[in-house]
């Protein structure tokens, strides 16, 4: 047989054991972030807490093709600007990781975390909330680390309508996005050899300066910061740490104080006449400037089309319900069921609840007062759970099925409602709520299974 030689390119020199990458994961709550982690983290990942905190990390080692990664899920945090301490902690992880910087000598904590500042970031990003996170991408670019950004749940984007352009995203941000679903596992791949190969390359995020007023009226001090000797103490980038400091970080401004209080009066008074030239103050308006940016960004790169309803359960349900005729049929069948709960299950119900408090109350006769009263609210007890339980458990489950599906259970609901209301009389009306989403939740005859002519769902990407 003839020998087929196939040639694999390989990146030298691999990153593993000591020169393995190291990955700091950063989102905002409820981005994803811990369900990345969890999906590419073994079974027993090394857990911590950050130096004087009781905010916990996680560490693991991920395999990328023939190359490492250790891969630190941080706390979450939603700004880098007036940060809480023990939020602060993993800013400074961020910076210099088990390197600590000249200013921060005094501290008694000691590093934030045992191992190295990390070579890259990976923000975690909930693609449905996309404008708010965009909000602390800009912020982590100032950091001047290589950056690729998780768009993670686009399969909820794609649900609601949301179609994101990554190219232009990508350009306009300088950094890779890769459209993640981490609680299925999907893209994960990509993510992490994205990551790689931007670490390899070295590309870093141009820096996100502010609005060009504000720039122009930072410009003095700006220069006074841009000292040698300042930014070795901080081992900072530049333009964060005037951006810090004109926004009136505490933690910044107090180390300042501490190691170069000659320098702070100048500093301040530049900053004060910073102020005088904006319409607001300064640090509200570097907030508004940055949310005005995210929300350009946002605009550029997302288009809003019509919600993907599917064809699931939610679907059918409304379908039965709400059809003319196959909807009286389901109703009864609803009718029935509950009967049945109601009636029979109620039997049995009574068999392991009341019926067994009657019979270990059988044996009990007072004779005083008192005994009499205690047996009197006992049986009233009894009854009271033996009245209330058989009729409870149908509506319990109502409430749990619209808690859990609120988009399907309109029609469901109704039909309970009626139910209930001519069997154990629970209830009076149907839920407005409910009978609202149920309206809403079919579309129009006219928009029925396309979208309106001219809407962003035409759109391609």
């Amino acid at each position: 047989m003839p020998i087929i030689e196939t040639t694999v390119p390989l990146r030298t020199p691999l990153l593993r054991g000591k020169r393995r990458l190291r990955i700091a994961l950063v989102g905002m709550p409820n981005a994803g972030k811990s369900t990345l982690f969890n999906a590419v983290s073994s079974t027993s990942p090394h857990t911590g807490e950050l130096a004087g905190t009781h905010r916990t990390f996680g560490e693991c080692t991920v395999q990328i093709g023939l190359d490492e990664a250790s891969v630190i899920d941080l706390p979450s945090i939603r700004s880098l600007h007036h940060l809480a301490p023990d939020d602060q902690t993993a800013l400074k992880y961020l910076l210099w990781g088990d390197e600590r910087p000249p200013v921060s000598a005094h501290e008694q904590d000691g590093p934030p975390a045992p191992f190295a500042p990390p070579d890259l970031i990976i923000q975690v990003v909930d693609a449905t909330r996309l404008e708010s996170h965009l909000e602390l991408t800009l912020e982590l670019a100032q950091l001047g680390r290589p950056m690729v950004i998780a768009l993670n749940m686009m399969d909820e984007a794609w649900k609601k309508g949301l179609y994101i352009n990554l190219k232009a995203l990508s350009t306009m941000l300088g950094m890779r996005l890769v459209p993640t679903v981490a609680l299925m596992g999907k893209g994960i791949s990509e993510l992490f050899t994205a990551a790689m190969e931007t670490a390899r390359d070295g590309t870093r995020p141009p820096p996100q300066p502010a609005s060009q007023h504000i720039r122009d009226s930072l410009q003095p001090l700006s220069r006074a910061m841009n000292r040698p000797d300042l930014l070795a103490a901080f081992r900072v980038p530049h333009l964060m740490l005037l951006t810090q400091f004109a926004a009136g970080d505490r933690y910044f401004q107090d180390e300042l104080r501490q190691h170069f209080p000659q320098l702070l009066p100048e500093f301040e008074q530049l900053r004060k006449e910073a102020a005088l030239k904006l319409p607001r103050p300064l640090p509200e308006e570097l907030h508004a400037d940055r949310h005005h940016r995210a929300a350009t960004l946002y605009e550029a790169g997302m288009r809003m089309g019509a919600p993907h309803l599917g064809r699931g359960l939610r679907f059918w349900l409304d379908e039965l319900f709400l059809h003319p005729q196959w909807g009286l049929i389901g109703s009864l069948a609803v009718f029935a069921a509950v009967l049945f709960v109601v009636f029979e299950v109620s039997a049995w119900l009574d068999s392991v609840t009341a019926a067994r408090l009657v019979s270990a109350v059988s044996e009990w006769r007072p004779d005083s007062t008192a005994g009499i009263v205690s047996r009197a609210v006992a049986d009233g007890l009894i009854g009271l759970v033996g009245i209330v339980v058989p009729y409870m458990i149908p509506l319990v489950f109502c409430c749990w099925w619209h808690w859990r599906r609120p988009a399907s259970c309109s029609a469901l609901h109704s039909s309970l409602t009626v139910v209930f209301t001519k069997s154990a009389c629970m209830a009076e009306s149907p839920c407005h709520s409910c009978l609202a989403s149920a309206a809403m939740s079919r579309p129009f005859p006219a928009q029925a299974g396309r979208p309106a002519a001219g809407s962003a769902s035409s759109r391609r990407y």
